[in-house]
């Protein structure tokens, strides 16, 4: 089984030069939306409007975990050197804002669903 490897292809045919790593929401729909919304649902809307947002949202929750672990890591060495009023402050503040920006992509999307009702 795991001995047998066959070739389905050349690595050329594998890349493909007009391939993008990923899809953008387009901001000519967000505006076409925003001027005729009587013949765009709201829905389409929102979508498009999540998805202009989305990318960046992405980034602040990539950011978020090695922040969250530098404040942890220095509010520990705060611990350590007698500070524990500030450090147990940092640890809980540093905590309660990492599980927010955890969340924030679906807090986004359940405002943007809120607002078309």
């Amino acid at each position: 089984m795991w001995g047998k490897v066959q070739t389905v292809g050349t690595i050329t045919e594998f890349i493909n030069k007009e391939a993008t790593l990923g899809t953008a929401a387009s901001v000519n729909e967000l505006l076409d939306w925003a001027l005729h919304p009587v013949e765009q649902t709201k829905e389409i809307g929102a979508n498009v409007a999540y998805d202009n947002i989305e990318p960046y949202l992405d980034i602040v929750c990539m950011v978020s975990y090695p922040l969250a672990s530098l404040m942890i890591t220095m509010a520990g060495l705060l611990y350590i050197v007698s500070f524990k009023e500030k450090s147990i402050s940092w640890l809980t503040k540093t905590s309660i804002a990492y599980v927010f920006i955890q969340l924030l992509p679906m807090l986004t999307k359940v405002a943007l669903q809120l607002l078309i009702t």
